[in-house]
């Protein structure tokens, strides 16, 4: 069984999007792929569970939904016959790590990231890159400027919103938000945030332009949270630390709608920008974003380097 440790030189740098839209790439080619999450000999946060856990819900691949110690990925790579494991390891790159596996190297790294660094310590383990959250106008650059320097591209994959979103329950973190009601599921990405209409435009139209996003008012805009209620977003968010109108409660217990209310204590300013920061830099994990990272590296791969890679 190949092993490939999917790594990066940094923490957020998407090394569980990689991991996850890899292994489900491999298995709808018919290979038997198997997805772990190394824990860092150092210790990790709870970000390493999470981790696990999103990759136990790649279709098609065997995975564990807790990370695994070096010694337990071993067992996998000497035990699980044909086929292809993949392992996402902590943010640092290990020649060492690698050696001990017998594995081959995946970097994720973004665009302008230095890599002069990562390849001498890497050596013959590094198999290939792929670049993470590139912008547009840098898609069709960032392949020659990376096997430039003789190391393989395997993929560039774009900014994408979705993949960016943060998901209900980190909104509620970062806002420091009381749950006024939990029906959503927290766990998917959020692609919009929108604020009500400041003109005197109905506000359903508006709210209809979006479809996954989170709406954001203060809390006794009672015509604006009925208006976006209307058109099923994936949560309400309420400025000002004050409750509500008991009718707006009632509606949203009352309706058929996975929509979560959340209770922000600042106002909407803000709250805004507390969110706007939390795009880009939020973990993998969901449905959406699964479904995502797969068709974009779906289209992006090289499938003849990857093969070469396995």
């Amino acid at each position: 069984m190949p092993t490939i440790i999917v790594a990066s030189q940094g923490p957020r740098a998407g090394r569980t999007t990689v991991t996850a839209a890899l292994g489900a790439l491999l298995a709808s080619q018919g290979r038997n792929v198997r997805l772990a999450r190394l824990r860092s000999s150092g210790g990790d946060g709870p970000g390493a569970e999470d981790d696990a856990r999103a990759l136990a819900l790649v279709p098609a691949c065997t995975a564990s939904a807790s990370a695994v110690t070096e010694q337990d990925a071993l067992v996998l790579a000497r035990d699980a016959g044909g086929g292809v494991l993949l392992i996402e390891g902590p943010p640092g790159v290990s020649s060492e790590l690698a050696g001990r596996l017998s594995a081959r190297v995946v970097l994720v790294a973004g665009d302008g990231e230095d890599l002069a660094s990562a390849q001498p310590s890497l050596g013959d383990a590094l198999a290939g890159v792929i670049v993470a959250r590139a912008p547009d106008r840098r898609l069709a650059a960032l392949v020659g400027e990376i096997e430039s320097k003789g190391t393989r591209c395997l993929a560039v994959l774009p900014e994408d919103r979705q993949l960016a979103g943060p998901n209900v329950r980190e909104m509620a973190e970062a806002l420091h938000a009381s749950r006024l009601v939990e029906r959503g599921v927290e766990d998917e990405a959020v692609e919009y945030v929108m604020l009500g209409p400041i003109s005197s435009d109905p506000g359903q139209p508006y709210f209809l332009q979006h479809g996954s996003k989170a709406v954001v008012n203060r809390f006794d805009k009672m015509d604006l949270h009925l208006a976006a209620l209307a058109t099923e977003p994936d949560c309400l968010i309420l400025t000002g630390g004050q409750m509500p109108s008991p009718y707006l409660l009632d509606r949203v217990a009352g309706s058929d709608f996975d929509v979560s209310v959340l209770l922000a204590p600042d106002g909407t300013v803000r709250t805004v920008e507390l969110l706007d920061d939390l795009f880009g830099s939020t973990r993998f994990s969901g449905q959406r974003k699964l479904t995502r990272a797969i068709e974009l590296l779906r289209d992006r791969v090289d499938n003849h380097k990857l093969a070469a890679v396995l």
